[in-house]
C-alpha cells in the first residue's frame, strides 16, 4: 500500500506548499522533443526531459485517444525521436494519445502538428484536448473534454465542447509542404482565438472554459497503420508541476546507473541512459587492456570510474592489496587523465568490508586517489548489512552508498538512518535494484516499479542523501516467465518507466521559476 500511494503521488500534479507557505509560481513550458533515446520499452517518451524542456521533470503518460475504450495502445504507438522522425513526438500504427502529467494554468497553447507526415489531402487528424479530468481518454469530442481541437491533413479544423462540435471549418488552412500546421489556441472570456498556419479566427464558445487547471492531451486519429503523425515545439503559457518535483529540503541531485559500462564483452549502456542520468558507474580496466575511450560516452563530470581491480587482489574470503597497488593505480590514472572532464570521481573496491578488505587498505586506496586527483570525488559503496555500529568511513572518501536489495521500506530506512549516523559530513547514496537478483529472484515488474518509487520517497526524507544509483537493469537474473538469463530493460517496462520518471524528478530543476 505504501509504494502504491507513492506512485500515485508522483504521477499526479497538485499545487503544493513551498518554504514560507507560498506556492511555486507557474511558468512557461516548452518541449522540443530533441535527442531522446527511442528504445524499447519506453520509446523515448520521458527520456532526456531536462534538455528537451530546459526545466525538465514534466513527464507524459500514454492514454487511449479513442472515444469508446480506455485501453492504452502499446508503447511503440507514441515515440519521441524515432529514427525516421527526429526531434518530434511521433504517433504510429493508428489512433493514440498522450497526456502531460501536469496541468495547464494558462490561456495559450501552441504546437506544430502534422496529422499525416508528407500528406496534405487526408481526413485523418491531430488533436489538442483540454480537460479538467486527469483520467480522460483524450478523445476530442468525449463529454469529459472541456475544449477539443483537431486539424486534418487536408486543412479542415473542428472545435468541440463537451460531447458536441462548436464549429467546423473545412479547408481552413493549407498545410506546409511536409504536411504540418503551426497551431496556437488562446482562451479568453468565453472566446477561443485560433491560429493555424497564419489564418486566424475568433470563436465564441457556448460555455466558458476554465483555465486555472486543465490537463493537456495530444492525440492522433487514423485507421491507417502505415501513416505517422507528429507533434513538435509544444509550448504552454503556464504549467504547474510541483508534485513532479523534489520536495522542499531535499538535496537529491544525482541519478544514474551502476554497471553502465562493465567490460568490452558486455554492452556499453552509457548512450542508452544519457538522457536519464547524470552520474554513472563505469569500469574501463578490462582483462584485455584499458578502454578509456569508453569515457567519451559519459556526460561532462558524469562518470565514476571503478578502481577495485587496480588496488585489490580478492580471493574467496579476503581482499588484500596488491603489493604494487600504488603503481597499478598510477597506470589507470594516466589512462584516464585525458578524459578527466568526463569524470566526477573514482569508486573504491565494491563492498570492500563485506568482501574482506581491511579498513587500512581501503583507506590507503582512497588516499592514493585523492593524492593524484584532489578535486575528484572518492566513493565507497558497501553492502547494507556491514553498515552497523562498527562501520567507519576513511577521511578521504566523499561519497558513501549502500546496497540492500530485495528489502522493504522499514529495513531500507533503518539502514539509511544508520549510515547517516556512521558517516557524518559525507554525502550519501542509495542503490535500488532494477532487476531481480539471484537471492530474491521472482520479483515482478510491478515489484521493481514500486521499488523505484519507494527509494525516491525515502531519499527525499533524508537530506544527507544526494543520489540514487540504480543497480543496472542488465544485472541480476531474467524474469521468472522466461527463465534465468541476463535481463534487459525490455523485460521490465514498468520498472524502466519508473526509472525515467524518477530521473526526471531528480534531474529537473527543483522549481519552475515564473
Amino acid at each position: 500500500m505504501i509504494t502504491r500511494l507513492l506512485t500515485v503521488a508522483v504521477l499526479t500534479a497538485a499545487c503544493v506548499a513551498v518554504p514560507g507557505g507560498a506556492l511555486a509560481a507557474p511558468a512557461p513550458f516548452h518541449d522540443n522533443f530533441d535527442n531522446a533515446a527511442d528504445a524499447d520499452p519506453t520509446y523515448g517518451l520521458n527520456d532526456n526531459l531536462k534538455a528537451r524542456q530546459g526545466t525538465g521533470a514534466v513527464t507524459y503518460s500514454r492514454v487511449s485517444g479513442k472515444w469508446n475504450t480506455g485501453d492504452v495502445p502499446r508503447p511503440w504507438y507514441a515515440q519521441v525521436n524515432h529514427p525516421g522522425h527526429r526531434g518530434a513526438l511521433s504517433m504510429h500504427l493508428g489512433t493514440t494519445a498522450v497526456r502531460l502529467d501536469a496541468p495547464s494554468t494558462g490561456s495559450t497553447i501552441s504546437a506544430k502538428l502534422t496529422p499525416v507526415v508528407g500528406n496534405r489531402t487526408s481526413g485523418d487528424w491531430s488533436s489538442i484536448a483540454l480537460s479538467r479530468s486527469a483520467n480522460s481518454w483524450g478523445y476530442v469530442s468525449n463529454a469529459d473534454i472541456d475544449l477539443g481541437f483537431l486539424v486534418r491533413a487536408n486543412g479542415g479544423v473542428q472545435v468541440f465542447q463537451p460531447g458536441k462540435p462548436t464549429v467546423t471549418l473545412p479547408a481552413f488552412a493549407s498545410a506546409h509542404a511536409d504536411g504540418s500546421f503551426d497551431v496556437a489556441l488562446t482562451l479568453s472570456d468565453g472566446t477561443l482565438d485560433l491560429t493555424v498556419n497564419g489564418n486566424r479566427r475568433s470563436i465564441a464558445l457556448g460555455t466558458a472554459v476554465p483555465t486555472e487547471r486543465l490537463w493537456v492531451y495530444l492525440g492522433r486519429y487514423s485507421d491507417n497503420d502505415k501513416t505517422v503523425s507528429r507533434v513538435d515545439d509544444l509550448a504552454i503559457e503556464r504549467l504547474i508541476s510541483d508534485d513532479l518535483r523534489k520536495r522542499p529540503g531535499s538535496n537529491l541531485r544525482y541519478y544514474g546507473y551502476f554497471g553502465a559500462r562493465l567490460t568490452a564483452a558486455g554492452a556499453n549502456h552509457l548512450p542508452e541512459v544519457r538522457g536519464r542520468s547524470n552520474l554513472n558507474w563505469v569500469q574501463i580496466s578490462d582483462a584485455a587492456g584499458y578502454r578509456p575511450e569508453a569515457l567519451n560516452d559519459c556526460a561532462d563530470q558524469g562518470c565514476l570510474v571503478y578502481t577495485g581491480n587496480e588496488f585489490f587482489k580478492c580471493g574467496s574470503d579476503a581482499c588484500p592489496l596488491y603489493p604494487n597497488a600504488a603503481a597499478r593505480w598510477q597506470v589507470l590514472a594516466e589512462k584516464v587523465r585525458p578524459y578527466l572532464g568526463k569524470i566526477a570521481g573514482f569508486v573504491l573496491l565494491d563492498e570492500p568490508f563485506h568482501r574482506g578488505a581491511s579498513f587500512a587498505d581501503v583507506e590507503f586506496s582512497a588516499q592514493q586517489i585523492k593524492k593524484t586527483f584532489g578535486d575528484k570525488k572518492v566513493m565507497l559503496i558497501e553492502a547494507g548489512p556491514k553498515v552497523d555500529d562498527s562501520f567507519s568511513v576513511p577521511a578521504d572518501v566523499d561519497w558513501v552508498g549502500f546496497d540492500e536489495y530485495c528489502s522493504g521500506y522499514d529495513q531500507i530506512e533503518a539502514r539509511m538512518t544508520k549510515l547517516e549516523e556512521r558517516a557524518p559530513g559525507k554525502e550519501l547514496f542509495v542503490l535500488p535494484e532494477a532487476a531481480p537478483q539471484s537471492w530474491c529472484a521472482g520479483k515482478t515488474d510491478a515489484d521493481l516499479e514500486s521499488t523505484q518509487y519507494m527509494y525516491m520517497a525515502l531519499v527525499q526524507q533524508h537530506p544527507q542523501f544526494v543520489g540514487m544509483m540504480v543497480f543496472g537493469p542488465w544485472t541480476g537474473v531474467g524474469p521468472a516467465a522466461t527463465g534465468p538469463g541476463t535481463p534487459v530493460p525490455s523485460k521490465f517496462p514498468r520498472a524502466t518507466d519508473a526509472q525515467e520518471r524518477v530521473a526526471a524528478l531528480v534531474l529537473g530543476d527543483a522549481r519552475l521559476s515564473g
